[in-house]
Order: C-alpha cells, then structure tokens, then sequence
C-alpha cells in the first residue's frame, strides 16, 4: 500500500483500528482515513439491523484538503443531515475524520434508531387510537420513552 499523507497537516498516516475497523490515524492531528465499508460497519454496530440509514451526505462542497487514497480535493459535507461535517473522498473510497467524530458518528447512529423507535411506537398507537382501541396512560408514558 502507498503512504498515505494526512490531508490536514501532510504528515505519515499509519496503519490503526478504529472502533474494531481498520483505519489510517494522524498522529499529530489525531484524525483518521476510514474506508466507506468500514465506516459502513461502524454505523452497523450502533443501530439496529432493522434501521434504514439513507443518505450519508448533504450539503456538498469541494475544500482545499487533498484525499489521502486519490489524491484529489476532499468534499465536505454534513453526516446524514446533522450538524457533524466530515470529509469525503471524490471517489467515494473513503472518508477523514477529525479527531473523536467516530464517537460522534456512533452518536448519531444511536441517537436516530431511538427516534425511530419511538416514532414507530408512536405511529403503532395512532393507528390503534383510530381504530378506537383504547391506549392507557402507563402504555403512553412506555411508548413515550421507546418501551414497548
């Protein structure tokens, strides 16, 4: 494999594990290269199976930083619509992360299967108010808090 370069401070990335995947860290920056499957299977591990993710970048733009995998301008964008800005790959190999975004990205992850969660339950008791099915309050105070 090449040397790889960090794109913030152009110093040696070396070879790392990162929540358990295989990464590329900065020691000087503390920022990792993680590979679009890598960071595929991070996400996988902080939500549900039953979660569908959709899509991972908004808000596009092309910044000075070069891609330590082609070498081509980074794209920044905002990880799945939350106020977290990672960098992308041109080519979609791969992305650079600041230092504890991993944790963040972890964060997100969890955080949005739980809305989910408790959007389907809320959803579930709708459907059953609507159908004239009684819902107690103990049975609302449970859904409220994602307990089924």
């Amino acid at each position: 494999m090449p040397k790889l370069t960090c794109p913030v401070d152009q110093s040696s990335i070396v070879e790392s594990k990162t929540s358990g995947e295989e990464s590329f860290k900065c020691d000087q920056c503390d920022g990792i290269w993680i590979t679009s499957a890598a960071l595929e299977s991070l996400e996988d591990n902080a939500a549900s199976d039953e979660m569908v993710k959709g899509q991972r970048q908004f808000g596009k733009r092309v910044i000075d930083h070069l891609c330590p995998h082609c070498g081509e301008q980074m794209i920044r964008c905002r990880y799945r619509g939350y106020n977290l800005e990672i960098e992308a790959c041109p080519d979609d190999a791969g992305y650079w992360l600041d230092k504890s975004e991993d944790r963040e990205i972890r964060d997100v992850m969890k955080r949005r299967d739980s809305n989910l969660g408790r959007s389907a339950s809320a959803e579930k008791s709708w459907h059953k108010a609507r159908r004239g099915e009684k819902v107690g309050i103990l049975q609302r105070v449970k859904q409220l808090f994602g307990f089924r």
